[in-house]
């Protein structure tokens, strides 16, 4: 009883009664002011020693400005949640680039803008609507206890390392965090994204951006033989274009004859890339043959049986170039790959429960003496899955298997769907194949969470289409498309009528 009048009664559950519920009208624009003010006297302060010469004297002199354009950012975000979401795939493809930290790693613009809009969601939920509620999915539980296990296995790592290391981990504790963050940040974009996702626009926006960009950088990729800096097309852009652009050509019945014609575009040239200049890559081929081979097999067994023919009598007469392309592949990365997890089990065995900690491992192979004898980087995994045990231990990898058996389910269901809007039934299958294909892509490589020592922490630039595509599904399958009236055109921003469910 005294708890329940204590907490009725508590300052902040008062301030929040005064300032958000009763005055929010008056209390808002008072602390704005009250703020601009506040920043114009330390801006006054601090322009008294200004020196324009001195770049380190112009940054300290307009924090107060930049602070007030941060708050303004935060502003548009917490309002527009959805089209937050949106500007972030955006600022993702176009600018791979971010703020130095004083060394070789940059926080990337798509890493700052996912984390702060991460945060205001979660003020949102927790703070302003005090309620919780998500779409249910079989994945939100394991993402939850996920990025708990990520902030044990942090703070665990720090606390209780081996000697050897210790000094290393002391030494990283910036580039702990951001890779702890990351490892949080990218299942939280899966639940933003699966909850946020409601307008029609929004979706045919991602899919049409994805196929675009796509034909673009390919473009570029033939005819300059680069990407011209700073338009992001590492990862695996090629396999989300592909999928994207065929599950519309295979499945939209709508689709006029030439715009069907005008998607095949950006799969050949991709196809060209990754298979025909890039086919001694596994990483760059394999996931587009997987999620291409996934879409033929929904549409059509014959076509895929014409198609694995195909591939058959090509390989036949190409017997020389294919054994030399898988041999050489086998020297780079097999042998180097196979020893790197050996090596890093040896450091599971000894920190099983939690691992060794967000970007951990690499610390212990210093340690250990692995880059003694070794050949550099590719002694590390280059394995999401290898990764996650690694740093999180056995438990953070069963949760995170969990997490992808759950989001399994939920494709299944997806898939399973009726859906009667030609663009969001072939949208549906185009998903429902990314599915497997980010499977594939964990065990190729950090292709999925990156790795700071391999892809780099600004690896999240384009680890994080995994993550919204998966979420899309999500939103995808609570989604109604709105109903064509007799004789009228459908209104492509008008709200949908949602099959949202309660708490998770």
């Amino acid at each position: 009883m005294l708890a329940s009048v204590l907490q009725r009664f508590s300052f902040i559950g008062w301030l929040r009664f005064w300032l958000l519920d009763r005055n929010y009208n008056k209390a808002v624009p008072a602390m704005l002011v009250g703020l601009c003010l506040i920043l114009t006297v330390i801006s006054t302060l601090l322009l008294r020693d200004f020196d324009p010469t001195s770049f380190g004297s112009i940054v300290k002199a307009f924090l107060p400005i930049l602070a007030l354009g941060g708050l303004t950012v935060a502003m548009l975000m917490y309002r527009y949640l959805e089209a937050t979401a949106l500007v972030i795939l955006f600022v993702s493809t176009l600018i791979n680039d971010g703020v130095s930290t004083g060394t070789d790693t940059k926080l990337t613009f798509t890493f700052l803008a996912l984390l702060l809009w991460s945060v205001i969601w979660l003020f949102r939920k927790v703070i302003v609507e005090r309620s919780f509620n998500l779409r249910p999915s079989t994945a939100n539980w394991p993402i939850l206890f996920f990025c708990i296990v990520v902030l044990i296995s942090y703070v665990w790592s720090g606390a209780f390392p081996e000697k050897e290391a210790s000094y290393m981990i002391a030494q990283k504790s910036m580039v702990r965090l951001m890779t702890a963050l990351i490892l949080i940040v990218s299942p939280l974009t899966y639940v933003l994204f699966s909850n946020l996702m409601r307008s029609p626009l929004s979706f045919k926006i991602i899919v049409w951006w994805f196929i675009a960009f796509g034909l673009v950088t390919a473009v570029m990729r033939l005819v300059l033989g680069y990407v011209i800096p700073p338009l992001n097309v590492r990862g695996q852009l090629p396999t989300w274009v592909c999928a994207l652009a065929l599950g519309q050509v295979l499945f939209n019945k709508n689709l006029a004859w030439y715009i069907r014609l005008g998607l095949l575009i950006p799969i050949g040239l991709w196809c060209q890339i990754s298979l025909g200049l890039g086919i001694s890559w596994l990483s760059g081929w394999v996931p587009i043959v997987a999620v291409m081979g996934v879409l033929i097999t929904l549409y059509s067994r014959k076509l895929l049986i014409v198609g694995l023919v195909l591939v058959a009598v090509w390989g036949a007469l190409n017997f020389d170039f294919v054994s030399e392309t898988f041999a050489g592949e086998q020297d780079e990365s097999g042998g180097t790959r196979s020893t790197a997890w050996a090596r890093t089990f040896g450091v599971v065995e000894k920190h099983l429960l939690f691992g060794a900690g967000p970007a951990g491992y690499e610390y212990y192979f210093h340690a250990y003496g692995y880059y003694d004898v070794g050949v550099g980087l590719a002694d590390l995994s280059h394995n999401n899955y290898i990764d996650i045990i690694a740093q999180t231990g056995v438990i953070g990898f069963v949760i995170w298997i969990w997490m992808w058996i759950g989001q399994g389910w939920m494709m299944w269901k997806l898939f399973n769907k009726r859906i009667e809007d030609p663009f969001y039934s072939a949208l549906r299958y185009s998903l429902v194949a990314c599915y497997p294909a980010i499977l594939v892509c964990m065990m190729l490589g950090d292709w999925i969470t990156p790795f700071p020592y391999t892809q780099g922490l600004g690896g999240i630039d384009y680890t994080i289409w995994s993550w919204m595509l998966s979420g899309l599904a999500i939103a995808l399958y609570y989604f109604t498309p709105p109903k064509k009236p007799a004789g009228q055109l459908v209104d492509l921003a008008s709200s949908p009528t949602l099959a949202d469910g309660s708490a998770s």
